[in-house]
């Protein structure tokens, strides 16, 4: 079967379970080179503001942020394509997938991950062993992460709030499986509740935790680093905010796509509220 991938959390379920797609988005680890399936209308190396500036102006004109490149695709001639219906600025919608199979002579199968809570990772992750083949690779791995999520220490008495930052300019309060992630870990969530979207706010509206969480979407830890650093040499609010909080930088990759990587995820936020050092986590306060 030829798999192509246009969202990094199907291409790295899919590597998960055993099968190496033939295309993959721009955004996904791409290590053998496959050929590219989408671009970004958002240049890289703009600073955060900008990025939103020019997402919301998109959206104000009712454009894409994304487009696939359906001369690849065409060339690729996938069985199966693994798209995304949750978040328009993480990977290609299905309006832009749809575009695309529009001027294909055969219409692949198209599998849309949609899951929203923490526990649809299992649901995804049943749907592609079965769209694959892989469904025995599926059950071990499902089983493998639900005995880690059980594994978990029990919460404190008095779970520590939590406020985790999935942006900074401007604040974004992670939605989706992020408010049960922290309650697995130990916390007590203050921001959306389970499976909402993510919700952006001002520095003034920020809750008052005492533990806050960065890990910026598609930023690893040291893109973190420097945009934080960016952020304060110019007088930002975070230092404001931080004072006197335990706060922790974090590299998002365990964080921003429903993945088998969130239960290491939670495992990372789960030692941090028990005041441990994890792997991937920078304190800054």
């Amino acid at each position: 079967m030829r798999v192509a991938s246009l969202v990094p959390s199907g291409t790295l379920l899919l590597r998960a379970l055993g099968v190496e797609p033939v295309g993959v988005s721009h955004a996904c680890p791409n290590p053998l080179g496959v050929p590219v399936l989408t671009e970004s209308l958002i240049p890289k190396g703009l600073a955060q503001e900008e990025i939103d500036r020019r997402v919301r102006a998109a959206y104000a004109q009712g454009l894409s942020l994304y487009r696939v490149r359906g001369e690849v695709l065409r060339a690729l001639d996938p069985d199966l394509l693994v798209a995304q219906g949750v978040c328009e600025v993480c990977a290609a919608t299905p309006r832009e997938v749809g575009q695309a199979l529009g001027f294909l002579p055969r219409v692949p199968k198209v599998l849309e991950l949609r899951g929203t809570r923490l526990l649809d990772l299992f649901a995804d992750l049943k749907a592609l062993g079965e769209a694959t083949g892989r469904e025995g690779a599926a059950e071990a791995l499902a089983r493998t992460l639900r005995a880690r999520l059980e594994g978990l220490p029990s919460p404190p008495p008095r779970p520590p709030t939590v406020a985790f930052l999935e942006w900074l300019d401007p604040p974004f309060l992670g939605g989706h499986w992020v408010p049960e992630m922290v309650e697995r870990a130990g916390g007590r969530y203050l921001g959306p509740g389970p499976g909402e979207a993510s919700l952006r706010t001002t520095p003034e509206g920020l809750p008052e935790a005492e533990v806050v969480f960065l890990a910026f979407c598609g930023y690893g830890l040291e893109e973190a680093r420097e945009a934080v650093a960016a952020h304060l040499a110019r007088g930002g609010w975070l230092g404001a905010y931080l004072r006197g909080r335990r706060a922790y930088l974090l590299d998002a990759g365990p964080f921003q796509a429903l993945t088998h990587r969130v239960v290491e995820g939670v495992e990372i936020l789960a030692r941090l509220l028990r005041g441990e050092a994890a792997q991937g986590a920078l304190p800054l306060a």
